[in-house]
């Protein structure tokens, strides 16, 4: 079992213990040091730290791991050992005789996570001394233990699918024309995309160009040129945008209806 030690207050903990140590004793300062290998953990780092391979070469019988390669299945036992090991700790009411028999249960290495292999491990491992009622009790305990842990990650992910169902649910579908030719939005909606007040008030050209031509009837390009641009500066903030406003300007007026362009005077049509 990996054991680190606190490099704020230099007490030994077993990994299950890190955890209550940082919460309640050492809060402002997380690092840990393995007793083993030596590696410093910052923060929670030390969760990944499952199985320290300088420990394996010390203790374990030659030749079992290679390369110091650590198997799946040997990081899933030990994540089980260590839930047992920490359900030792945690659980305060259990019968006396429930609670040895958890401790003594999380001293092997080799305890199976399938229930009828379980109960036919701690059978045959003491001796049929144990009452099958009390090791059934154990395991639902232990299944208890397992489904809290595994059910508070599962909430994040599908409250994010939920939330990407809603933002493709408020997304505009692509038109028929873009479907078929696989082809980009037309010019003003991908300028629209393109810009960098995209996310920001919008700015209708359109209608702050009519407002201005029913007031004045006729107006200079250039008086026209500064009002629009001084009413965008005004509705999105940005100051540095004259050569984008005016281009913009100048395809808008040649869409609008009744809008006239004669030499340097725009004109409304009645």
């Amino acid at each position: 079992m990996v054991v680190f030690t606190c490099n704020h207050c230099g007490e030994s903990l077993h990994k299950p213990k890190v955890e209550k140590h940082y919460q309640f004793q050492c809060r402002n300062y997380k690092s840990m040091t393995c007793v083993d290998c030596f590696k410093d953990f910052k923060n929670e780092e030390y969760s990944v730290h499952t199985k320290c391979i300088t420990e394996d070469e010390r203790y374990a019988a030659k030749g079992t791991y290679k390369n110091g390669i650590v198997k799946k299945g040997e990081v899933k036992q030990e994540s089980w050992l260590d839930m047992i090991r920490s359900i030792c700790e945690t659980e305060k009411n259990l019968k006396p005789s429930i609670k040895h028999l958890l401790e003594t249960i999380s001293e092997y290495t080799n305890v199976p996570r399938k229930k009828q292999k379980f109960m036919n491990f701690i059978k045959s491992s003491s001796g049929n001394r144990v009452s099958m009622q009390e090791v059934e009790q154990i395991w639902d305990i232990i299944e208890k233990h397992k489904n809290a842990s595994t059910a508070q990650p599962k909430e994040q992910p599908q409250q994010e699918t939920l939330n990407n169902k809603r933002s493709s649910e408020n997304e505009d579908p692509p038109s028929k024309k873009q479907k078929k030719n696989g082809n980009s939005a037309p010019e003003e909606s991908q300028q629209t995309v393109n810009e960098p007040d995209s996310g920001k008030p919008k700015f209708d050209y359109a209608l702050k160009i009519l407002e201005i031509l029913q007031e004045k009837q006729s107006i200079s390009h250039k008086k026209l040129q500064k009002k629009i641009l001084k009413a965008y500066r005004g509705a999105t903030g940005q100051s540095d945008c004259e050569e984008k406003v005016i281009k913009k300007l100048n395809r808008k007026l040649k869409k609008i209806p009744n809008v006239v362009i004669e030499q340097d005077t725009v004109s409304l049509l009645s």
